[in-house]
């Protein structure tokens, strides 16, 4: 558990050096004070997914088919179950956390390790949760809009959540490890199987007037709503218009 809450106070220094540091010049936008930096990241980002992730993305697609691809889908949800569980009971979403582990049980047996999905048929839904959803449930404020390299968009209370979720995933803790090797190969199929869900959204978001504030909105709409609390409209709102954000 120490070795956790380690990775959890490495993630809040890093992003107070990174903060303090030359890269992260603010703006003169509230929103989006480091937008400069923000874009470059962004345009990073964009080029490593263009050369690398979207044509894995186009050959698994190949090679695979859709039961297939859902079965993986299925297989990775699963996983994240034993954290969504955690972060229910932390926002005292008792029932939730009842429903949840009752769908690990359900999935993890007679699912196969997760494979197939009968909690859903039994009318058992997903939900999911992290650690930044909890800290906004505590009020803890996002912070400015960041994006990035590979982590891509985010903000510090997510980026700190992001620590948290390691520290607080059970799967994380030693008993429950298993091969590095095993563990790194489930999560790069895990991101190519979700990467591949994405090609079609991925397209469109790249024909948008602005793909970097498309992005943006689309963020911080999702956690607000992820969080249950109201989405305050940037101030150059304006320069996508709604229609182009209904993915």
């Amino acid at each position: 558990m120490k070795t956790n809450m380690a990775i959890l106070r490495g993630t809040a220094s890093a992003l107070a050096a990174l903060s303090l540091s030359g890269c992260l010049t603010a703006g003169p936008d509230p929103e989006d004070p480091y937008e400069d930096f923000n874009r470059q990241m962004f345009a990073f980002n964009e080029g490593l997914d263009q050369s690398v992730l979207e044509p894995l993305a186009h050959g698994y697609r190949t090679v695979t088919n859709e039961p297939v691809r859902e079965g993986v889908g299925n297989f990775a949800n699963n996983l994240n179950e034993p954290l969504t569980f955690v972060n229910h009971v932390l926002q005292g979403k008792l029932p939730d956390a009842g429903a949840t582990f009752s769908r690990f049980v359900i999935n993890s047996t007679v699912g196969i390790a997760g494979i197939f999905d009968p909690a859903s048929t039994m009318g058992v839904q997903r939900t999911q949760e992290d650690f930044g959803q909890t800290l906004g449930t505590w009020g803890v404020q996002p912070g400015p809009y960041l994006v990035l390299p590979v982590l891509g968009p985010t903000n510090p209370r997510d980026l700190v959540g992001k620590g948290g979720d390691m520290a607080l995933n059970p799967l994380n803790y030693p008993e429950f490890e298993s091969d590095d090797e095993i563990r790194l190969g489930i999560a790069a199929l895990g991101g190519i199987n979700a990467r591949e869900g994405a090609i079609e959204v991925v397209e469109e978001l790249r024909n948008q007037v602005d793909p970097y504030t498309t992005v943006r909105r689309l963020y911080g709409r999702t956690r607000a709503e992820d969080i249950g609390i109201p989405y305050v409209e940037p101030n150059n709102a304006e320069e996508v218009p709604e229609d182009e954000l209904d993915f």
